[in-house]
C-alpha cells in the first residue's frame, strides 16, 4: 500500500496539519461519486483516497492535487451512519455545509449534460468507503465521533447487486437445478 502514489498524497495531508495536530490513523478510502446511489461492492478498486485521521478531523485527497484535498472537523458532524455490503464499510457523515471542489458537468442543455468540469459546491454529507470494517481509518474515525458524542443513526445494510452477465450462485443449489423427467418404459 506504501507505493509513491500513497506516500505523495499522505505528504499532501500531513502539510496540511496545523501545529500540534497529531495523525492518529493512516490508510486508504474510497469516495463514491454518487453519495445516493452506490454499491460497495463497485466503489472499493484501484488507489482510491489517502485517509489521515486526526483527533479533530479527517482528511482525504485522491489525487495529487491540493485543491482536492478535503478536510471534515468532527466538530461540524451532525450524525453518522454505518454502512456494510458484504465484508465492505462505509461511513455516512452529515455534518454542517462545507464548500469542497467537485466534478460537475462542464456543459448542459436542456436536459443533456457532457464533459467534466471543476466547480466549488457546498455539500452537507460526506461518505467514505473502506475494504472493512476494521481498517486503522475506519476505527480510528468511528472512535473520535463516539467521543465527541456524535450521534449514531441505525446501522444500514445494502443488497449485493448482480453484475451484468453474472450468474447468481443460487441458481447453482440442487432445489434450482431442474429436475429430469423420467420417461416411460
Amino acid at each position: 500500500m506504501h507505493t509513491e502514489y500513497f506516500r505523495r498524497r499522505m505528504d499532501l495531508l500531513v502539510g496540511r496539519l496545523e501545529p500540534g495536530e497529531r495523525v492518529l490513523a493512516r490508510g486508504r478510502a474510497f469516495e463514491p461519486g454518487d453519495p445516493l446511489r452506490f454499491d460497495l461492492s463497485m466503489v472499493i478498486g484501484g488507489p482510491g483516497c489517502v485517509v489521515a485521521v486526526t483527533e479533530r478531523r479527517v482528511l482525504w485527497v485522491g489525487r495529487d492535487d491540493q485543491r482536492w484535498v478535503r478536510s471534515l472537523p468532527f466538530a461540524l458532524v451532525r450524525s453518522y451512519t454505518e454502512i456494510t455490503q458484504a465484508h465492505r464499510y462505509a461511513l455516512a457523515l452529515d455534518h454542517q455545509r462545507i464548500d469542497r471542489v467537485r466534478w460537475v458537468p462542464a456543459h448542459r442543455l436542456l436536459w443533456w449534460s457532457w464533459g467534466t468540469a471543476e466547480a466549488v459546491r457546498p455539500v452537507a454529507s460526506s461518505v467514505l468507503a473502506f475494504s472493512r470494517r476494521d481498517t486503522k481509518a475506519a476505527r480510528a474515525i468511528r472512535s473520535r465521533l463516539q467521543a465527541i458524542g456524535v450521534p449514531a443513526g441505525q446501522p444500514r445494510s445494502l443488497l449485493k447487486l448482480g453484475r451484468p452477465g453474472e450468474v447468481s450462485s443460487g441458481f447453482l443449489r440442487p432445489n434450482y437445478l431442474p429436475l429430469k423427467k423420467s420417461r416411460p418404459r
